[in-house]
């Protein structure tokens, strides 16, 4: 399927054409004639993939046809305002393109002049609680990384959305994207959905661990690493990655541990770069420090980090900070980013190489604790970038052989867990109610019955 086969105008079809884009790849082109015909979609696609372009075509599609509004929920601020910039495309035809994510206490009627209103799901639970009238025009909600769902925190608030939308817009069509999950068809069953899933990728991904300079891939294949370990392994893999002409992506759990590791590696990455390079790092830290109306200790530790090649990207990070440190990587001008695993849930920065560090968190409740597989998945699916990268590689660095077989089968090779509904808790539950409630989405107990059976939660319970 190519572009030229969409029910749009020119003037439309010369915006995908400015992207680059011309043939769809097969995920894609098994979903989009369904988001064309209204229905509702789960697309469980691994990422770089081209979920958002699906999502973006049953904008088009229904905003073109019938008019109304299309409401666009992600879970992090960094990645709304990359959907955000990615829609200034759609002015151009006569869409205005609102981005929400701030104070949580208005109803922001300002966002009923736009026609696509990006936001956090929890900006999106405010308007509703604030009874936001532009809401009931809303004919596409796109839910992006939907497995959110799953999160204790975060995701009854996500579900409520979802559920308390449909209630009020019986005929929205509800377009919702994730990573590739085991029980994906239970949530196409909830959203009344047409479930498209595959493991199709643009980029081959191999996957391996690393210790004592060797890599051993899941496919059997090995690699010896030919540059000096005695830095450590992660500098060694760092710098054979960027020798060859690629980029790395470096995942660790804590924010300190971006700072620290970034600072190690700058330190090796400074003897790589050529002159050219080294003016290009030189301005992008200059826009660094000049960005900043107060000077900072972050700043200034990213600024140096950045003129020596690598960048270092966590939530203490402006928005400012973020966006150079992103689009700058993009351009491939900064040669290694270190992060947090934020950086994976969702935001569009692939990477020859990802090399994961950790994979155990801090838990205050239970202390340290492995990480989901499903996270573990989404680190390593930002490996291979399209157009530049014949294989990606996703690497996870070891101490020694005895963590081999419990890395390769406990994460590499298992699959990811299924996901389940966390509005059955007391806490979550009673809040959602009562929200549903006092504003008089349910006002009686067959309301709250229909509110109820409504969310996923019902559906697993």
């Amino acid at each position: 399927m190519n572009v030229k086969e969409l029910p749009f105008s020119e003037e439309v079809l010369s915006i995908f054409k400015e992207w680059g884009i011309e043939e769809f790849y097969p995920p894609q082109a098994e979903a989009i004639p369904l988001a064309l015909d209204g229905k509702n979609l789960v697309l469980s696609i691994p990422t770089a993939a081209g979920k958002s372009l699906v999502a973006y075509i049953a904008i088009l599609h229904k905003l073109l046809k019938e008019g109304g509004k299309a409401l666009y929920v992600v879970p992090l601020k960094a990645l709304a305002r990359e959907k955000y910039e990615e829609l200034q495309s759609f002015k151009k035809i006569g869409f205005k393109i609102a981005l929400s994510t701030g104070d949580l206490d208005e109803s922001d009627p300002r966002l009923g002049r736009y026609d696509i209103i990006v936001c956090t799901s929890e900006k999106a639970d405010s308007l509703l609680r604030h009874g936001a009238s532009w809401l009931k025009e809303v004919k596409v909600l796109v839910v992006d990384e939907i497995h959110l769902i799953n999160d204790s925190t975060r995701g009854p608030t996500l579900e409520i959305v979802i559920a308390r939308l449909r209630l009020m817009n019986r005929d929205i069509q509800i377009v919702a994207l994730s990573a590739t999950i085991k029980n994906a068809d239970e949530l196409a069953k909830w959203l009344n959905a047409e479930l498209v899933k595959s493991n199709w990728r643009p980029v081959p991904l191999k996957e391996g661990v690393c210790y004592n300079g060797l890599i051993e891939f899941t496919d059997g294949t090995k690699k010896i690493l030919l540059v000096d370990t005695k830095k450590g392994v992660i500098p060694a893999l760092v710098i054979d990655s960027i020798t060859e002409g690629g980029q790395v992506l470096v995942f660790v759990n804590t924010r300190r541990s971006t700072v620290a590791l970034a600072k190690k590696l700058a330190n090796e990455i400074k003897k790589l770069l050529n002159e050219e390079e080294k003016k290009q790092l030189k301005k992008i830290s200059n826009d660094i420090l000049k960005g900043e109306a107060e000077p900072t200790i972050v700043g200034e530790t990213l600024a140096k980090c950045i003129e020596n090649g690598v960048a270092f990207h966590n939530a203490g990070l402006s928005s400012f900070q973020r966006r150079i440190v992103e689009r700058k990587f993009r351009e491939h001008i900064i040669k290694c980013i270190v992060a947090t695993p934020t950086l994976a849930a969702g935001v569009n920065i692939p990477a020859r190489r990802v090399i994961i560090r950790d994979l155990w968190r801090y838990d205050p409740l239970f202390g340290m604790r492995p990480i989901p597989i499903l996270e573990y998945k989404q680190q390593a699916g930002r490996a291979g970038r399209p157009r530049y990268d014949r294989i990606g590689e996703a690497i996870v660095a070891i101490n020694n052989e005895r963590q081999k077989d419990q890395i390769l089968y406990g994460y590499l090779l298992s699959d990811t867990e299924p996901i389940y509904s966390k509005l059955g808790t007391e806490s979550a539950l009673r809040m959602h109610l009562l929200s549903a409630i006092s504003t008089n989405i349910a006002n009686s107990v067959k309301d709250i019955y229909d509110f109820i059976i409504a969310s996923m939660h019902s559906k697993q319970i």
